[in-house]
């Protein structure tokens, strides 16, 4: 499979493709994309497996379909490292990359995804804090964790639209709740990716989600009429996305 960056998206607004996000980006043209939202998998099965007595996430762990989450963290931070440069490659001069992930807290201390971002070649424009609203208040001896972080990610200086976002949105924490799902243990809420599109893009421009789990950055990006490219290692994911999205084109 070839793909071509913009003319890929020429006569059609998305593209999904079922497989492993790093072997796919390699046929992307580099600086041929204006914004990618993504959340990776929190590698929270490692921590889980570690048999602490004080460990936060036993019975809380996100369980997905076919993908074991659990790398030694080593490797893990690797991986990551080596995706964000990849998006870095493929982002635009003034692009933008939003990642969201979540403090882990493990062995009575807590494990930032700063540790690995500021080992990529990514500049960190600003961090958005996240506030859930809620969260499981599975022990008494911590406060709850109840944030995730977003972090803008950059190049160099990024397009930023602001005067295009929600005016409960222009501070640097966005308060909204997390969803549930049956089809996916760790949906994205669609304010998520509808904050960060409206952010720093304008229609017909190409948005990208290299974990796109269920579809919902696509079913954002379609509905503020911006181009969407979705990849997807789990094939059960990948049809639940592929049928949302052609629902809403269809509508």
């Amino acid at each position: 499979m070839t793909l071509s960056g913009e003319e890929m998206l020429e006569n059609k607004n998305y593209e999904l493709f079922n497989g492993d996000c790093l072997e796919l980006m390699k046929e992307i043209p580099n600086e041929s994309v204006d914004c990618i939202i993504t959340s990776p998998p929190y590698n929270k099965s490692f921590f889980s497996k570690q048999k602490k007595t004080n460990q936060i996430w036993g019975g809380f762990e996100i369980k997905y379909s076919t993908y074991s989450d659990d790398m030694p963290i080593e490797e893990y931070e690797k991986w990551m490292t080596d995706f964000i440069n990849v998006c870095l490659e493929k982002l635009k001069p003034n692009g933008s990359l939003f990642f969201n992930h979540k403090p882990i807290r493990h062995d009575n201390q807590v494990y930032f995804p700063l540790n690995f971002i500021q080992r990529s070649n990514a500049k960190i424009y600003q961090e958005i804090i996240w506030d859930r609203k809620n969260s499981p208040n599975i022990r008494n001896d911590v406060l709850v964790p109840c944030t995730e972080r977003i972090y803008w990610l950059t190049k160099n200086k990024p397009i930023v639209y602001r005067s295009q976002v929600d005016k409960y949105f222009i501070s640097e924490v966005w308060r909204f709740s997390a969803k549930t799902c049956k089809d996916h243990p760790a949906p994205f809420p669609l304010e998520l990716p509808l904050n960060c599109i409206n952010l720093t893009t304008k229609p017909n421009d190409i948005i990208l989600d290299p974990f796109m789990g269920i579809g919902t950055t696509g079913i954002a990006a379609l509905n503020l009429h911006r181009k969407f490219l979705g990849m997807e290692l789990d094939t059960q994911y990948f049809e639940i996305a592929k049928k949302r999205i052609q629902d809403i084109v269809m509508q």
